[in-house]
């Protein structure tokens, strides 16, 4: 009987180890992916601000030390197009559509397609109108009015290195591209 004892208290200490193995590799593997992805988005983001550049080289760009993406983003002149396809790039390139489909498909975030003008529901219970100034305030205050089915902290943390807050422009073009998608 001992023995039996010994053999099912080895069984259980294996079966454990190997549980707490593969919990640790999966938490291995999603941290690997989160990173990956981080790392692919400041890669697409830096490949694409130049791109974007030289559809305003016509204009006259006054001489400063912002960098090309800075600059692009702060135009004030640009144009509807150059908006929208400003926060095109943006979509995909910060992250944007691993949360909020432009097809109405449910996500982490709202969908992007007939969000603009639309009228929400707020966790509150309140309603609002997704205008212009509602979605920029969603954009760089993601936690101030929270979309009743969803979380708050998730949109945060996703952005937080992005830095929104400091780029009216980038903005501005997101909220033209959410715009679009009607």
């Amino acid at each position: 009987m001992a023995d039996g004892q010994s053999g099912d208290g080895l069984l259980r200490w294996l079966i454990g180890g190997l549980v707490v193995g593969l919990v640790v590799l999966g938490l291995m593997v999603a941290a690997y992916a989160v990173g990956y992805h981080h790392g692919k988005n400041h890669r697409n983001r830096s490949a694409a601000a130049p791109a974007a550049t030289s559809t305003t080289t016509t204009k006259p760009q006054p001489t400063t030390t912002r960098s090309t993406s800075t600059a692009t983003a702060t135009t004030p002149s640009a144009s509807p197009a150059q908006l929208l396809a400003r926060g095109k790039v943006l979509y995909a390139a910060d992250g944007c559509s691993g949360c909020h489909s432009l097809t109405g498909a449910a996500g982490a975030g709202p969908t992007f397609k007939g969000l603009a003008g639309s009228t929400v529901t707020l966790t509150d219970g309140s309603t609002v109108t997704a205008d212009d100034a509602y979605l920029s305030r969603s954009i760089t205050d993601p936690d101030a009015q929270i979309v009743k089915g969803y979380q708050s902290g998730i949109m945060s943390a996703a952005i937080a290195g992005h830095g929104l807050t400091g780029k009216p422009a980038d903005v501005q073009a997101l909220v033209a591209f959410i715009d679009a998608q009607r």
